[in-house]
């Protein structure tokens, strides 16, 4: 399955190539020339249709994913993103999000659209689509009209598409209600709603407060020297969220849960609070946990294990690439190797391999297209997934590439921390998630590996004939699953290169 998420650079252009299939959040149109009437409004069609749940348009490809001769230079330049903008407006309203990048693909000019879904839920066309082919009139779509995508068509939307729908638009509704709640909480006073929120009784702080009332109401009280109502949430937080992974209709509020939880974490890292971080990482543990006892008595609960354990593991990557841009080297360390104890850990050295197997297993990242098993990325769910955080990325746009570098540098630190840690390089205790991408989102760290003690001390604390064993190894494992997807091609810093020669394999 196609990972939607607001990049539109080189590299997400050649994975999209790479599914070689079209399907309902991918579109590939050898050819398009927004200064014909005709193709602006079939365009419109599929934007329309991507607006329910978002999707990526490329232009200058086959139906195979192979670039195309059709869409020369001078139509290429027409997919600005200004200029695209104003072209769609024509039908439809905003909010209409969209980005656009112009690329070259073995000598061919190469478009990528991504279309973000629409907060409303789907795109209602704000006048007729018609245009005029062979001397006929031809009518895509009416003012009035809803599409949606089925399979690899857009085509006006039918009775099914509405469940899912309907849920976002309820995501959407219990933000806002929960809006209302700090609102509530904080209705009496002149002073700022945050500060209202901070002074307000222990039981005001809850996880069900919006993403800003939560975080800022957490600064205040931080500020104010009383985290015990924050405290008192944390005791509370592995009950509720097994609650609501017990729950039909609350199980939708885990991501929620989750979320704040890892807000606070990251709060703390922002503020320099270690012990506040500390503490939201190792109530994370514990919720996490929860998921075994959810694997071992599947029935009594609405979600499956591996679907919980991935949802959490998503947002703990996100925080993982926070502490990689602050430095925070010691809460690096500490994602990296989390694992509880007991008899359900024996065999992991680590929580993200775990969730990473226990999904893979449960074929969460797989999905059929055109009868073929396309495989997503954990790394770019967890884009995905941060992207919408902003506590997880008060430092970053969403669209900012230096996301996805962090995302991969962690992975990447994860994967050294388990060699220093077992004194072996094993895939059953670490996966290279980064071998997906490109080596100059990952090779940094590794620089920097060499030359920041504070980081070599938390990471890898052996001799340098060890870590040069683990960085040629690790790259070696990298390579090998790059080779499917076009990702990591090997070292190529010269610090890097200087030092492996420096220190050889030993025989």
């Amino acid at each position: 399955m196609v990972v939607v998420e607001p990049l539109v650079s080189e590299e997400k252009l050649r994975q999209l190539l790479a599914e070689q299939a079209e399907s309902a959040s991918l579109d590939f149109k050898s050819d398009c020339d927004l200064r014909q009437k005709a193709d602006q409004v079939e365009l419109a069609k599929d934007v329309g249709a991507m607006q329910m749940h978002g999707g990526f348009i490329v232009l200058g490809a086959d139906d195979r994913g192979q670039p195309a001769p059709g869409l020369n230079a001078d139509r290429a330049v027409l997919f600005d993103e200004a200029r695209l903008r104003a072209k769609l407006r024509r039908w439809l309203a905003e909010p209409l999000e969209i980005l656009s990048a112009r690329h070259e693909v073995d000598g061919h000019a190469v478009v990528l659209v991504y279309i973000g879904a629409s907060p409303l839920g789907f795109a209602i066309f704000q006048a007729d689509g018609q245009y005029d082919r062979d001397g006929k009139s031809v009518t895509a779509f009416r003012k009035g009209d809803v599409f949606a995508r089925h399979g690899s068509a857009s085509e006006p939307w039918s009775h099914s598409d509405l469940s899912p729908v309907f849920e976002r638009v309820v995501g959407a509704r219990k933000d806002e209600w929960r809006r209302g709640l700090a609102a509530e909480f904080a209705r009496l006073g002149e002073s700022p709603e945050a500060h209202r929120l901070a002074v307000a009784p222990a039981s005001a702080m809850t996880w069900n407060l919006d993403a800003a009332s939560f975080a800022a109401a957490l600064v205040e009280q931080l500020r104010a020297g009383d985290d015990i109502p924050w405290r008192l949430l944390l005791e509370r937080i592995p009950a509720e969220a097994a609650a609501l992974a017990r729950s039909d209709q609350l199980r939708v509020d885990l991501g929620t849960l989750f979320d704040r939880l890892m807000c606070s974490a990251a709060i703390g890292l922002r503020l320099g609070r270690p012990e506040i971080a500390d503490l939201a990482i190792e109530t994370a543990g514990s919720v996490y946990d929860i998921g075994f006892d959810i694997a071992r008595t599947p029935n009594d609960w609405a979600v499956t294990a591996p679907s919980y354990w991935l949802q959490l593991l998503e947002r703990v990557l996100g925080l993982g690439a926070l502490a990689v841009r602050l430095r925070r080297w010691d809460a690096v360390r500490a994602l990296a190797l989390r694992r509880g104890d007991g008899d359900d850990w024996r065999h992991w050295r680590s929580w993200v391999r775990h969730g990473l197997t226990m999904a893979a297993r449960f074929k969460l990242f797989d999905e059929e297209v055109s009868g073929r098993q396309v495989e997503r990325s954990l790394l770019s769910l967890a884009h995905r997934v941060t992207a919408e955080q902003d506590c997880l990325r008060a430092d970053l746009r969403a669209d900012d590439e230096r996301l996805l570098d962090s995302l991969c540098q962690f992975d990447a630190l994860t994967a050294l921390a388990i060699i220093a840690e077992t004194r072996g390089i094993s895939t059953s205790d670490f996966y290279p998630s980064f071998a997906r991408f490109y080596t100059n989102r990952t090779e940094p760290i590794f620089v920097r590996l060499l030359s920041d003690q504070d980081l070599r001390q938390e990471i890898f604390p052996l001799p340098d004939h060890d870590l040069a064993a683990a960085l040629r190894g690790l790259s070696q494992l990298a390579g090998r699953e790059a080779v499917r997807f076009a990702g990591w091609g090997g070292f190529t810093d010269a610090g890097i290169l200087r030092f492996l020669e420096e220190h050889p394999e030993v025989a």
